[in-house]
């Protein structure tokens, strides 16, 4: 059983803080149209998480034609949903926070705890600011600099030493299977927040206004001081 305690708090964007997956799903529906994709449930559940190049491929695997393009073609296709995508950031407010994380996020200020995003988005800090929480995540993950994407571990790795714990130390707050699985290969303790179990999470919880650092305490088992 893990008795040290918790020394700060990395944060997933999308699905966790914001509900701004609609918005890439909405863009990637638009590509896919483009493309004479049909879109399906299945694309929609596998697509959070991934990252764009990620997601244009598998798109495209769905009807087998992810060798169909050059990597030219590919960068300018996912160039283009980034800005189908961003005219979509431009119109989020302070109401798409998510329920919950706005008095959690209090919580963490007021006991200062330091938190960190570990968004693999290039938009992050545009959306950050549009949700009017720059104040907060003054450590944001720079994507660019990632060699790989989630599932791999690099944003976590690279979110905990954003603010010099180590990711042992850190819980990880994610709501996909493929951001469970970079948190956990990261080496953090990490809640799913999903209604439906996300495999290798060690805590769950189902829903983001259910965050509390009572309830975090309570779901890992470990002192949080």
């Amino acid at each position: 059983m893990q008795t040290s305690p918790i020394r700060g708090f990395l944060f997933d964007l999308h699905g966790v803080i914001a509900d701004s997956w609609q918005y890439h799903l909405a863009s990637w529906q638009a590509i896919a149209a483009e493309l004479r994709v049909p879109w399906t449930a299945e694309l929609t559940r596998v697509l959070p998480g991934m990252s764009r190049h990620d997601s244009l491929i598998t798109i495209l695997s769905s009807v087998d034609r992810q060798n169909e393009f050059s990597e030219e073609q590919l960068l300018a296709i996912t160039d283009h949903e980034n800005e189908l995508y961003r005219q979509f950031v431009a119109q989020m407010t302070p109401a798409n926070r998510l329920p919950g994380i706005t008095a959690f996020l209090n919580e963490l200020l007021a006991t200062d705890y330091p938190v960190a995003l570990a968004s693999a988005s290039t938009n992050a800090p545009a959306e950050i600011a549009r949700l009017g929480l720059s104040h907060v995540f003054t450590k944001i993950v720079a994507a660019e600099d990632l060699r790989a994407s989630k599932p791999a571990p690099d944003v976590y790795l690279a979110a905990a030493k954003l603010i010099d714990q180590a990711p042992q130390r850190c819980v990880a707050l994610e709501d996909t299977v493929t951001g469970v699985q970079a948190a956990t290969a990261a080496g953090c303790l990490t809640i799913g927040i999903n209604v439906k179990p996300l495999p290798g999470a060690d805590a769950m919880l189902a829903k983001t206004d259910d965050l509390s650092l009572a309830a975090v305490q309570r779901v890992l088992g470990l002192p949080v001081v």
